[in-house]
């Protein structure tokens, strides 16, 4: 029995520098989700921009005390690779934020669902933390430790940019003491994807009940990058993924992110996040963005495609300077 009393809601993290990227993404939640709680968590102190959006969104800003705690255990994993690395520990304080059941969200994304039975799901399955996307590589490196976790039936390497969890399954301490054992197997751990390899980690060790989102409820892509094949089409108020023969065809395709990419460059699915980008926007103002999109980024696209090649490919990092 799911308790009527529960606050449930949405937390995610931004900044203008991502600017661009968070109008899309909240025109996209708010066409599905139009009373869901949705709290920002600042990336950083520079939102100025951003803040300015609170009313026309209604979105609500989570500050913590904890920030500067979470920062330092990010900035203890960091090794050089990615400066703001130590910020994408901040949205770990929504364990012990405002709402009892919630998600958490990156802003790289369009949201395409109702996510409520997204939150729900939780205490419906009996879940204590529910993720989307799994890639191993991008949490553990190969070794003993993720051969360990293999064998226990663990390791599920999933993405940190999008999960379901229950308020108090961690607390600052219980991190921070994660943390210190982690560290001492840094090295097994991915060098870059910091905030993602420590939840991974912590999920891990704590005799918790994980799933993946596709698995518990059905009928939902098991996937939402963007780079994934198939063509996302648009049917009775629901998206869909069209993947003839593929494991995903014809189910519902819940978001679509783009980790990895910058915005100026083209990339697959950008007309989609146009489309809501350009929400509400003018006519005219809308055709301009499409057709700078189109004369900035088709060379570009040109030679990426190009460089792709596999010969083509090996001689350009040959020729790259190499890191020092």
């Amino acid at each position: 029995m799911v308790s009527s009393d529960l606050k449930i809601g949405v937390y995610f993290s931004a900044n203008d520098v991502v600017y661009d990227w968070a109008i899309a993404f909240l025109n996209s939640f708010r066409q599905f989700n139009p009373d869901l709680r949705l709290i920002l968590i600042p990336f950083n102190d520079r939102c100025e921009r951003l803040l300015q959006l609170k009313e026309e969104y209604n979105f609500e800003v989570y500050i913590d005390p904890s920030f500067d705690r979470l920062e330092a255990i990010g900035q203890a994993f960091e090794l050089g690779h990615t400066p703001t690395g130590p910020y994408w520990f901040r949205r770990y304080a929504a364990f012990w934020g405002p709402c009892d059941r919630f998600m958490y969200l990156d802003v790289r994304q369009v949201i395409l669902s109702d996510l409520t039975p997204l939150i729900m799901a939780l205490d419906r399955f009996n879940f204590d933390f529910l993720h989307y996307d799994c890639a191993l590589d991008q949490v553990y490196e190969p070794g003993e430790f993720r051969q360990q976790l293999l064998r226990q039936g663990k390791g599920r390497g999933f993405n940190s940019g999008r999960w379901a969890a229950r308020k108090e399954l961690f607390s600052i301490e219980e991190f921070e003491k994660l943390a210190a054992d982690a560290l001492k197997i840094r090295e097994q751990l991915n060098p870059r994807n910091t905030d993602q390899a420590f939840i991974n980690y912590c999920c891990d060790l704590k005799p918790i009940v994980c799933g993946h989102f596709a698995e518990v409820m059905g009928n939902t892509c098991q996937n939402g990058w963007a780079r994934q094949p198939g063509h996302v089409y648009h049917q009775d108020g629901k998206y869909y993924l069209w993947d003839y023969g593929g494991i995903d065809h014809k189910k519902q395709v819940i978001l679509i992110h783009w980790a990895g990419y910058k915005w100026e460059n083209f990339f697959p699915q950008k007309f989609l996040l146009l489309s809501f980008f350009t929400k509400d926007r003018n006519y005219l103002a809308s055709i301009s963005i499409y057709v700078k999109l189109i004369v900035v980024s088709l060379p570009k696209l040109l030679i990426t495609i190009l460089i792709s090649q596999r010969k083509i490919n090996s001689f350009y990092h040959l020729q790259k300077p190499q890191a020092r």
